[in-house]
């Protein structure tokens, strides 16, 4: 099975993701601001709470007093070792943005006034040969359409092509699971508050089955070519990856 994971990994780098399919773990540098999109994926799931009552500033704000205490739950591996005031600050950094947030939640009434299932949605298909966990699930007139919280900035118009890719994996997960057909989904912008809804489209389901043959290459031992415009800067990879190009490289 390939993971919709490795597909994201793959958008940014193709090697990265060779090295975390062979064994290799990623040390991930966990920033301050890093925290911060950990915090805001989680206080997102709040949001439709927060539109539904009487006043949403109070309510997020709780909500983030809550998770100051047990986000180290929910994040066991990624903040072993962070200090109380690191998070502290990373938490305050997000309560800053609750007024923006507050005023851009009514943009997406409709979006919140849906039914979401949250829990246990580890999707597999067979067909594909794809699983992956969307981070919600949105039920609209008995149909389910896939969503993902996104911590990052927001570009100025649509969603961010990677953005696309995962969400149309997830498009194909959901079918299968639901023996439906997966028209629409959505990319919610947590730091903006913002709801984007993506039409699916024919193109990017190819895309998503091209992407994971190639990561099945990887799998075997491949290793592909490393890109242009690979993030170097942010990767854990970088010792281990200055080497020559393969002839089998050249297939990616």
């Amino acid at each position: 099975m390939i993971r919709v994971s490795d597909i994201t990994v793959f958008l940014k780098c193709p090697r990265m993701c060779y090295f975390i399919n062979n064994g290799h773990n990623l040390v991930k540098d966990i920033t301050p601001a890093y925290i911060e999109r950990l915090v805001l994926k989680e206080l997102a799931l709040s949001y439709g709470s927060a539109f539904n009552t009487g006043d949403a500033h109070s309510l997020l704000d709780e909500e983030l007093n809550r998770l100051f205490t047990e986000i180290r739950v929910i994040y066991r591996n990624e903040l072993t070792g962070i200090d109380e005031d690191t998070l502290a600050n990373s938490v305050t950094a997000v309560r800053s943005c609750l007024g923006n947030i507050c005023s851009n939640l009514s943009s997406s009434g409709d979006f919140y006034a849906n039914d979401f299932v949250q829990d246990d949605l580890l999707l597999c298909s067979l067909k594909s040969g794809l699983t992956g966990s969307p981070d919600r699930l949105v039920k609209i007139n008995d149909m389910f359409v896939p969503s993902i919280i996104k911590a990052g900035n927001m570009p100025q118009n649509g969603i961010w092509q990677g953005d696309r890719i995962q969400l149309t994996a997830y498009s194909i997960l959901v079918e299968e699971k639901y023996n439906s057909v997966v028209e629409r989904g959505f990319v919610e912008y947590a730091r903006r508050g913002e709801v984007r809804e993506v039409v699916i489209k024919r193109h990017e389901r190819r895309k998503v089955l091209q992407i994971r043959d190639k990561i099945k290459k990887l799998k075997s031992g491949v290793m592909p070519e490393k890109p242009k415009d690979a993030p170097c800067g942010y990767c854990g990879f970088t010792g281990m990856c200055d080497v020559k190009p393969t002839l089998a490289s050249r297939f990616f």
